[in-house]
């Protein structure tokens, strides 16, 4: 081979190697990305929160005279009768009685306080005897078996709620879901403080336990769903793949290695997923937390 081809051959390698370096440099990296694919099937959305048992019917049996009360023989979680005698209460208490046998020794002349219902003592105000006033709380008698949910939601989100909705109970315990089922919202919203110290109207929403032989109690707490639409076949992306693009909701389809950006038409929207009615056909793979650096055309790597 003579000089002049092999300086021809390095000219064209150098070249080449210009190239190749020019193009490292100069290359677009791609951006990271998770992705999911949309597809079809039931959706749900739902409004969740905290909630709370409550004893349907409560009955707070109260001092009906002033005088000094005679010793409360029951304890939280006994059952009675109804017109079951409670204590005496003594308009007249003598001056002076042997301490150590007052509690056992109701004046004759006394009022007694007998139990408004059957039921279970919940509460005990005032277990020992003593002075009270007329009309002070002295037990509170409830049917344990007869419970009702309560959950405070935030006052736009009630009129969202339909009648008879469905509420889902999460509970470890419990081999499944339990079930009840919404009977009341409240047209009165109340003012409440937030945890971030924002003040917030919120109404109450009541529902009936449709679960049998449950062990709750009142004023337990449970984390529950309100159920306030569902569909068996929907067309869904997740809703961490969605951002507001202008006026209208925006997405990131990946096609081809490449970031594009569509304007895509959401209709129910949950915690998980949003329902797609155009702009994204089943089977496509959509951009999760789009980063603030991706924009259409950008090329991406899919982890």
């Amino acid at each position: 081979m003579d000089t002049k081809k092999r300086n021809t051959i390095y000219i064209g390698l150098a070249a080449l190697g210009v190239v190749i370096i020019v193009w490292f440099i100069f290359r677009e990296t791609p951006v990271s990305v998770e992705a999911a694919a949309s597809k079809r099937g039931p959706m749900t959305v739902t409004i969740d929160g905290e909630g709370k048992t409550r004893v349907r019917q409560k009955h707070i049996v109260t001092a009906p005279i002033a005088g000094k009360m005679s010793r409360i023989h029951l304890a939280e979680g006994d059952t009675i009768p109804h017109d079951y005698e409670i204590t005496t209460i003594d308009p007249n208490p003598p001056l002076q009685r042997a301490p150590d046998v007052y509690d056992d020794r109701p004046s004759i002349y006394g009022a007694k306080v007998f139990a408004p219902a059957a039921g279970k003592v919940l509460r005990i105000y005032v277990k020992s005897g003593g002075m009270v006033a007329a009309g002070a709380p002295l037990i509170e008698i409830g049917d344990p078996n007869n419970i009702e949910i309560v959950l405070d939601v935030l006052s736009t989100d009630a009129p969202l709620i339909p009648p008879g909705a469905r509420i889902i109970i999460d509970d470890q315990n419990a081999a499944e879901p339990i079930k009840a089922r919404v009977r009341l919202v409240e047209s009165q919203a109340m003012t409440k403080v937030s945890a971030l110290g924002v003040e917030e109207q919120r109404v109450n929403v009541v529902g009936d336990l449709l679960t049998k032989g449950l062990r709750f109690g009142d004023n337990f707490r449970v984390d529950l769903r309100i159920v306030v639409w569902e569909a068996g076949d929907v067309l869904m992306i997740p809703a961490s793949a969605i951002f507001r693009n202008g006026e209208e909701w925006g997405v990131f389809v990946v096609t081809g290695g490449k970031a594009r950006l569509r304007a895509v038409k959401i209709g129910h929207l949950s915690t998980e997923y949003a329902e797609v009615l155009g702009g994204v056909d089943e089977g496509e793979s959509v951009i999760l937390h789009p980063p603030n650096q991706l924009t259409d055309g950008k090329r991406v790597s899919v982890q």
